[in-house]
């Protein structure tokens, strides 16, 4: 046997079972399902740690509306984390496909050096800028001051986050879904726990709430470092400064920040939608606040099924089975359709149940009611979306990441929003209607971008693959 059959023996014990060939939905649930799992503890937290946070005082509405106020700040790091994540997997996935063992070596030390410039950027101009970035956020009074204290202790759990969204996208884009499941779930089974000592038996209040996410964090990063030092996945962690190579750096960051940068456009739409809420109503506010949690009860399978798409379709393309892709492509977005309409009835029908747990204010339930009933289903057209920007990401075509969110917000939400609320004076209702416009409208135009990119990639079987390479 000679060197190239041996890396491609070893490749093939470490290959998913599946991953090539035979039937797609089964594949497709078999690695989206652990992800799904670790999404719902995650969602979990969210919600019980909303529910902690409430029950500080739960007539005052904000301790939940001030920490929700720096969620655009929260989203904006995690849109940077997840950029990284995603370049990572995608050129992972892509690289296992290939069985390109080059690329692969020097993958996890290229991402730890990204991540820590992330990090020393992002935390020190937190701390520097804190007091003008929640004020630019829109908060006064009691909201101000929970949002700042909340915003000082969540920082350091920017550094762990990036650190371990390196990881999350190496195990992601191995298919190792399970090993992805369990580092979800460390951390969240230990910021559940974790919660009420801080925030009630430690009389931290709002500060609480932020330490135990960042004490959770280190559970779940040290775990996933664990399964690198078990030497029993595909890419290895050598610790050496040699691996850092600028071609794979720039081969992550340019998948990751088309990634990045359509979710910060998310944030900054989020920042524009929050001080037209709070300029209506604050009671209002902190129902957005809440149905922006708990609305993750209908995204998770969406994400679930992405990340399951990004492994799937990105190693299937590294292995030239383009038929394959575009089956896996309509496979994915069927299942999510499903899913999503059954969730969303779900919700509808106990919203009227699930709020008064988070609020005694009748008005905050009320808004929230409401806004659950009209855009739950919407999130139909959310799911084309997200599943389409996977899908590219998957094949090495990032861009589409940046433009479908700028499309969706930029484009069509906030105008809309704004001619809804402003000339139309719809007042909470055109907020609502000008996020189902720009979902509804974007929606019908990824559908169409991605079917035709992915159909033209199917019928020309002979064209070149965007496989990676540390050379380019």
């Amino acid at each position: 046997m000679d060197l190239r059959e041996k890396e491609n023996s070893a490749f093939g014990k470490k290959e998913i079972s599946g991953m090539f060939e035979g039937p797609i939905l089964r594949l497709l649930v078999r690695l989206a399902l652990p992800v799904f799992a670790g999404m719902i503890f995650q969602l979990l937290y969210n919600i019980t740690d909303t529910m902690w946070v409430s029950r500080i005082d739960i007539s005052d509405p904000s301790y939940v509306g001030g920490t929700g106020i720096i969620f655009p700040i929260l989203f904006f790091a995690m849109a940077l984390g997840q950029g990284l994540m995603i370049g990572i997997s995608s050129l992972v996935a892509r690289a296992i496909g290939a069985r390109n063992r080059e690329v692969l070596s020097k993958t996890a030390e290229s991402g730890i050096f990204i991540a820590s410039i992330l990090s020393v950027v992002v935390v020190t101009g937190s701390y520097l800028f804190a007091d003008e970035i929640v004020r630019g956020l829109g908060a006064e009074g009691d909201y101000y001051t929970h949002a700042l204290e909340y915003f000082y202790f969540i920082i350091p759990s920017a550094l762990l986050m990036f650190m371990g969204n390196v990881f999350f996208g190496i195990i992601q884009g191995e298919g190792l879904m399970k090993k992805l499941m369990m580092a979800m779930i460390i951390g969240t089974v230990a910021n559940i726990v974790l919660d009420p000592v801080f925030i009630f038996l430690l009389d931290m209040g709002v500060k609480g709430a932020a330490v135990a996410t960042d004490i959770a964090q280190i559970g779940s990063v040290g775990y996933a470092i664990s399964v690198f030092l078990k030497r029993k996945t595909l890419v290895q962690i050598d610790w050496k400064v040699k691996n850092v190579d600028r071609n794979i750096m720039r081969q992550i960051i340019a998948i990751g920040l088309p990634q990045a940068a359509g979710q910060i456009m998310m944030s900054v739409s989020f920042l524009v939608f929050n001080r037209v809420v709070i300029a209506i109503d604050p009671h209002a506010l902190t129902a957005f606040s809440l149905c922006g949690r708990l609305d993750m009860v209908v995204l998770t399978p969406i994400f679930a099924i992405a990340s399951a798409l990004i492994t799937m379709i990105g190693q299937n393309y590294g292995r030239g089975n383009f038929d394959r892709v575009n089956r896996i492509f309509w496979v994915g977005i069927g299942a999510a359709s499903i899913t999503v309409a059954v969730v969303a009835a779900i919700m509808v029908v106990l919203a009227p149940f699930i709020y008064p747990f988070f609020s005694d204010v009748e008005s905050v339930v009320h808004y929230a009611v409401t806004q659950t009933r009209i855009l739950e289903f919407t999130f139909l057209f959310a799911a084309v979306g997200i599943l389409v920007r996977s899908t590219f990401q998957a094949v090495g075509s990032p861009w589409p990441a940046f433009f479908i969110p700028v499309l969706r917000l930029v484009v069509i939400a906030i105008p809309a929003v704004y001619l809804y609320v402003y000339v139309f004076d719809l007042g909470i209702y055109g907020v609502w209607f000008g996020v189902i416009t720009g979902n509804a409208l974007s929606a019908a135009v990824s559908l169409f971008w991605g079917k035709r990119t992915i159909g033209r990639l199917s019928a020309d079987r002979t064209g070149s693959v965007a496989t990676p390479s540390v050379s380019e």
